[in-house]
């Protein structure tokens, strides 16, 4: 697989080399399992070009399963350090309050590579779940683990904004939205009068930064999150709103009974105050869905689309 702006991503791909990597890396915990070196496979699982590519390190027949996850110039060298930072805040917080938190290990970073070894999380994830008593359970685990993600004691971190948030997961703005819709004018309009709250007043916390379905994997009773490319000090208000919304989406009729239960969850670690916002950050889960619409239309209705969700997230304004 060639892409120009990932130079590692060959080596990265090739079994041989990445044999002898693995094994010099973490050599010591996996020398028990020579199989997993002798029979190593490696797998896309996720390929943006330009940007980043996600492979699975395997072996039929070993239960241990690698992700890597390579990034274009020096990107990973940050995101592992974030994630490090993360984990490590993760653990403590455990140790004394007993709280597990539900994420994979960062292991190594590779700068030859652009590339950050994590562990892989067990479970299914939640989008893959049909049965609604499957549902119902995984939204109260996937609310404590939320719960828990946003009580950690962690100062140290890049906090965000609104406005920065705007920023990167409406790119390329919302006047390009107008532009391809004009007839959304008004309504892109009253979404950025009414998002313009004042953030002084809201909470900041560890957040995810865009949590969905696919990012939440379920084992049992326990959540997991993956993807913590975006992680950062802001209002807990981002996720919830931001999963919410993705709720309303996939599930339609029940959605009303899942949302109550994940909040009541939620509710129970959490203080009243952390649901600050929220309406507002639903609003901007719209609009954000909005433009993912407008850059990569994947229907002949997207127009409409665009419009049904920018009308959602006003809706959310006016409650």
């Amino acid at each position: 697989m060639n892409d120009p702006k990932l130079p590692g991503l060959a080596r990265a791909l090739n079994a041989e080399a990445m044999r002898s990597l693995l094994a010099a890396t973490l050599g010591r915990e996996l020398s028990r399992e020579e199989i997993f070196f002798s029979a190593l496979r490696c797998r896309v699982l996720k390929h943006a070009l330009g940007k980043r590519c996600v492979i699975a390190y395997e072996s039929d027949g070993v239960p241990r399963r690698l992700i890597g996850k390579v990034y274009r110039k020096n990107r990973g060298e940050m995101i592992f350090s974030n994630w490090r930072r993360l984990w490590e805040s993760a653990g403590e917080n455990e140790a004394r309050t007993g709280e597990p938190f539900g994420m994979p290990e960062p292991l190594a970073y590779f700068p030859e590579l652009g590339m950050v070894l994590q562990s892989a999380v067990s479970g299914r994830q939640l989008v893959e779940m049909t049965a609604y008593a499957e549902r119902r359970a995984a939204m109260r685990a996937a609310a404590r683990n939320l719960a828990t993600l946003h009580g950690l004691p962690l100062a140290a971190g890049e906090k965000k904004t609104f406005a920065d948030h705007l920023k990167k997961y409406c790119h390329p703005g919302p006047q390009v939205l107008v532009e391809a819709c004009p007839e959304s004018a008004p309504l892109v309009e009253r979404l950025l009068r009414g998002l313009a709250t004042d953030e002084g007043l809201l909470p900041s916390c560890p957040v995810h930064g865009d949590l969905n379905l696919a990012q939440i994997f379920i084992a049992e009773e326990r959540a997991a999150f993956v993807d913590f490319d975006g992680w950062c000090l802001a209002s807990p208000a981002l996720d919830l709103g931001n999963f919410l919304v993705t709720l309303q989406v996939h599930y339609g009729s029940d959605y009303e009974s899942l949302a109550e239960i994940f909040l009541e969850e939620y509710k129970a670690r959490r203080s009243p105050q952390m649901l600050a916002g929220l309406r507002s950050y639903q609003a901007f889960a719209c609009l954000r869905r909005a433009m993912i619409c407008t850059r990569a239309p994947a229907v002949p209705a997207w127009r409409q689309q665009v419009r049904q969700l920018l009308e959602a997230g006003s809706s959310f304004l006016e409650k």
